[in-house]
């Protein structure tokens, strides 16, 4: 069954019961509340006079003479009530004290107006209106039935204010009694809204009353009598003579009571009275109300379910059944319309768990296909979970949702591990340019960003500096990503590094572009060893083809020679010097592009080597040299040791290359000085850095890239006597980068250079 159908249903349930009595209990429950909530401050207009305990044991056993009665008539009105209620029956005369009953009746007379019960009493099925004795009832202003409805539980909760025994119209007693003090009060609906035999009664009112028991003032009848109330008391004042003391009054239940504390007939007849004069009704809601109200706040519910997540659906209900509620309340205080919300509350209480169990029953349901569409559309190469086997009906759905996840995880893990292996930078976004999955190379590839993690960055902006080689611009920018198509391009980044770029898009089951895959290839080596064989080539075909063709001239020139034979040997000898010379340039850089090609591709052999014991050994190799034009070495700082992991021979050169080139460019009797330091790069890992230090004319800034490029000899101009290869400090800086290192060179204050080679220590290398 669809929901829809379900929540029709829900609320025609809502619909029936709010308009039925099967909820009568639980609407009189929130009702009593409502009513009890409802208490206000007297208008101090209705004054009880109670038939008292202290009353009964003063002036004896109920019932009094009736002459006291009269004598309280005389003393109420001498002190100007406005209308006097007797809440007593007088519906036999007094056997012992005849003459009383004239007393009272002409007391009744003559401090009119006074108002007097009548009593409705059912008999056999049929009502009997009791009246009180004719001559009471001839001397009365009015009379007022004292009939209360008490409910099903035993509380009264209303009161008819209009009654018709026989087709005789009896007002209640409250009624009465401000008609006779003469207030206009509005009696309502239709007399025959409720008949019973020959009783009709008018649709009930519901009684609001102003506070629990005792809250209405009370004044003993005996001290009215005895004359010890101030003057004034029941002055302009609705006073209702009643009995208030255990056993000869009648003692009721009501929303504002308890069980140990009840309400007397007169305080009831009170707070009738205060309603009216207040004119504040409180009407029972008719069935089409409470239907709209009830069934409005069950339909809030259900557009809630419709649009919230679960947590917030249950909070959504918890709340309207509060504000239910409140409205209740509100609308009993604002409108006077008391509505029974018991249905729209257990609708409430239903529509949750329904509406919770038919998302879960849809989703479980939904994923047992899926997961069954997953296991036939799965190829076997990833790992597959059995099938589900006979169980009951929860069963299966937790076994079809453990299966699913643990097929997405398998995936998940197969689609991880495949990204992470592969070599090169990968990245994956979506169609918005946010990367979502970086494997290990793109971090190692963007690790000069400092970012803490690729995820949810930029695409385009992770990528703005890679410029194509073709036109300089970027090879991917942002407008591009919103067109699904293959983007590739060659180019180079910040760094220097060469890159291949390959951008294609990826789409969902449905065709739908979900976003992109990018593949940074790293070719620096590649293009490297491009341009280093290119670069062998020319040196091939000219650096190496130009000595050997000198030597060839010289050897024709001298069979071409006929000069004496003196002269010939002189000749001949110069011509062999020459030829040497020649023969020693291309065998040293023969040797020297080996050496190099060696430096840059071969494997290299790492021992743990202490660089101080190295560098020392460097230098006594180079006091030859130096010793020569007086050049002094000397190493002015170094650690006690400095252990790397190293291949000992290719260091030892690279220092040999760099020191002999510190001893080259320096002038005679210079100084040449050394030295190792330790030093943080890179994350604050720890280096080792030896520093070698000339005195010679340094190095311009223009010239300085161009350094340990090789074949690039800058001393051509100032200093032509110095010959060499060009592929010394090639060397040198191939060896210490394949080390994890680096070499700068930075210019002295005032003259000479200082070449830094910076290598891991020994804890912080990882090759």
């Amino acid at each position: 069954m669809s929901w829809l159908a379900i929540a029709f249903c829900i609320v025609l349930m809502v619909g029936w019961l709010s308009a039925q009595t099967t909820l009568v209990q639980m609407n009189r429950l929130i009702q009593d509340f409502v009513i009890a909530m409802q208490g206000h401050a007297l208008q101090d207009k209705v004054v009880i006079v109670a038939i008292d305990d202290t009353s009964i044991a003063t002036l004896g056993r109920w019932p009094w003479r009736r002459a006291l009665h009269a004598e309280l008539l005389h003393r109420l009105h001498a002190d100007q009530a406005k209308v006097v209620g007797l809440d007593i029956l007088f519906t036999e005369p007094d056997k012992r004290y005849p003459i009383d009953d004239a007393t009272l009746a002409a007391a009744i007379k003559q401090n009119s107006p006074v108002v007097l019960p009548l009593l409705v009493q059912s008999q056999n099925g049929f009502a009997i209106a009791t009246q009180p004795l004719k001559d009471y009832a001839e001397a009365a202003t009015a009379i007022g039935h004292v009939q209360l409805k008490v409910d099903s539980d035993g509380i009264v909760r209303s009161v008819s204010l209009q009654e018709q025994v026989d087709n005789i119209s009896q007002p209640n007693f409250a009624l009465s009694l401000l008609n006779a003090g003469g207030e206009t009060i509005e009696q309502g609906s239709a007399i025959n809204a409720n008949t019973s035999g020959n009783l009709q009664h008018q649709a009930p009112t519901l009684i609001p009353y102003a506070g629990g028991a005792g809250y209405f003032p009370r004044i003993s009848y005996l001290d009215v009598l005895q004359g010890n109330v101030p003057k004034g008391t029941f002055s302009g004042k609705y006073v209702i003579v009643g009995a208030t003391a255990a056993g000869i009054g009648d003692q009721y239940a009501t929303p504002t009571t308890n069980k140990d504390q009840l309400m007397p007939g007169v305080e009831i007849l009170a707070n009738i009275t205060d309603a009216l004069l207040r004119n504040t009704p409180l009407n029972s809601a008719t069935a089409l109300q409470n239907i709209g109200l009830n069934v409005c706040f069950v339909i809030l519910a259900l557009i809630g379910f419709a649009l919230l997540e679960p947590l917030r659906a249950l909070l959504l209900t918890v709340v309207l059944g509060i504000l239910l509620v409140a409205t209740t309340y509100l609308a009993g205080n604002a409108i006077g319309i008391l509505f029974a919300p018991s249905a729209g509350i257990l609708g409430l209480v239903f529509v949750y768990p329904l509406w919770s169990w038919h998302r879960l029953d849809a989703a479980t349901r939904f994923l047992t296909d899926e997961y069954n569409a997953l296991q036939n559309d799965t190829d076997s190469f990833y790992a597959r979970t059995a099938q589900l086997g006979a169980k009951d009906f929860l069963d299966k759905r937790i076994a079809a949702l453990d299966g699913a996840t643990r097929q997405l995880r398998n995936l998940h893990r197969f689609i991880s591990d495949s990204v992470n292996a592969l070599p090169d930078a990968t990245l994956i976004c979506g169609v918005d340019g946010k990367v979502r999955i970086a494997n290990s190379a793109a971090h190692r590839h963007f690790a000069s960003l400092n970012l803490p993690d690729l995820v949810a960055c930029d695409l385009h902006m992770l990528v703005k500096d890679v410029l194509s080689t073709e036109n300089h611009l970027p090879i991917i920018t942002q407008d591009m990503l919103y067109m699904p198509s293959h983007i590739e391009g060659e180019g180079r980044d910040g760094r220097g590094r060469d890159l291949l770029v390959k951008c294609v898009p990826c789409f969902n089951a449905e065709e739908q572009h979900i976003g992109w895959i990018l593949s940074l290839v790293d070719v620096t080596q590649l293009w490297q060893a491009e341009r280093d064989r290119d670069e062998a080539f020319r040196f091939i075909t000219h650096d190496i083809r130009s000595p050997i063709s000198s030597i060839i001239s010289l050897l024709e020139l001298q069979r071409l020679d006929k000069n004496e034979p003196a002269s010939k040997s002189i000749l001949v000898d110069h011509l062999l010097d020459k030829i040497e010379q020649q023969a020693t340039n291309a065998l040293d850089l023969t040797e020297s592009f080996v050496t190099l090609s060696r430096a840059k591709s071969s494997q290299y052999q790492l021992v743990q080597l202490d660089l101080v014991d190295l560098l020392n050994e460097v230098v006594d190799d180079a006091w030859a040299q130096a010793k020569i034009r007086a050049i002094t070495i000397k190493i002015i700082a170094f650690p006690e040791d400095a252990w790397v992991m190293a291949d000992r021979e290719m260091m030892k050169r690279s220092l040999i290359n760099v020191l002999g080139n510190a001893i080259k460019f320096s002038p005679d009797s210079a100084l040449v000085t050394c030295s190792i330091s330790s030093v943080f790069r890179q994350a604050n890992h720890e280096f080792w850095d030896i520093a070698i230090t000339d005195e010679g004319l340094g190095i311009p800034l223009e010239k300085q890239d161009d350094l340990f490029q090789p074949f690039k000899r800058l001393h051509n101009t100032s200093h032509p006597e110095i010959t060499g290869t060009g592929l010394g400090l090639a060397f040198a800086y191939a060896v210490v980068q394949r080390h994890g290192g680096e070499i700068t060179v930075s210019n002295g204050a005032t003259a000479g250079a200082t070449f830094h080679i910076v290598l891991p220590r020994l804890m912080d290398l990882n090759i």
